[in-house]
């Protein structure tokens, strides 16, 4: 099953079922091994791609590679990040590039006591997230020539922007370690982003991308 016909809200729905037979697993690694309880991202994926990687018990890096390799996984915890009332955290991958921690964000919100809170999300909390995550899931029609079939933006591929160039960092914006390679000759750029002019920033294609999808029909 791919990206592009898998159906996130049945993950997400079967992953609030999962969570209420199995039980939410709040503690460290991804599975219980002794009770059989699940952590919420770990519960997205045994439902969009079944079986249960021996990782999950006893190794939490390659628990999140295996997450994160997943794409019809990562349609559905996207989704339910988009939907919950903190943004998610960033994870440098290259000097300069940062990504959002969906995963993290996921996790972490399902057994971390909010700022200004006084307990985490109770599990029946959790499922009705899941739950409300579906809902939206299942409002994201596919538009031919606009959307995908999880409703992402085919020209930004759902980032809600596009890099239209690139500008030189100014010296003293530069960091130590970039100062001197910057006395060595180099240079060093960062890119130039406009927001994407066919979807609304949430992935959902705009009037102007249907208009376009329709002439160049």
């Amino acid at each position: 099953m791919t990206a592009t016909t898998f159906a996130a809200g049945v993950a997400l729905r079967r992953a609030a079922d999962l969570i209420h037979t199995d039980g939410l697993h709040t503690g460290d690694q991804f599975i219980n091994r002794t009770t059989g309880a699940v952590d919420v991202a770990a519960a997205i994926y045994l439902m969009a791609e079944g079986g249960i990687p021996d990782a999950f018990y006893n190794d939490e890096v390659t628990s999140l590679a295996i997450i994160g390799a997943s794409a019809p996984t990562m349609t559905a915890i996207r989704i339910l990040s988009d939907s919950l009332p903190t943004p998610p955290s960033y994870t440098e991958i290259a000097d300069g590039h940062e990504v959002p921690d969906y995963i993290e964000h996921v996790s972490n919100w399902a057994t971390t006591t909010p700022v200004f809170g006084e307990r985490p999300p109770t599990t029946s909390e959790v499922i009705g997230a899941l739950l409300r995550a579906a809902q939206t899931a299942d409002s994201r029609e596919r538009r031919f020539g606009c959307t995908d079939a999880n409703g992402f933006c085919l020209t930004c591929h759902g980032h809600g922007s596009l890099t239209t160039g690139t500008k030189e960092i100014p010296f003293e914006d530069l960091s130590l370690r970039r100062q001197q390679g910057y006395a060595a000759g180099h240079r060093f750029h960062r890119d130039i982003t406009a927001p994407c002019p066919y979807c609304d920033g949430q992935d959902r294609a705009t009037a102007a991308a249907e208009q376009a999808a329709e002439s160049a029909a």
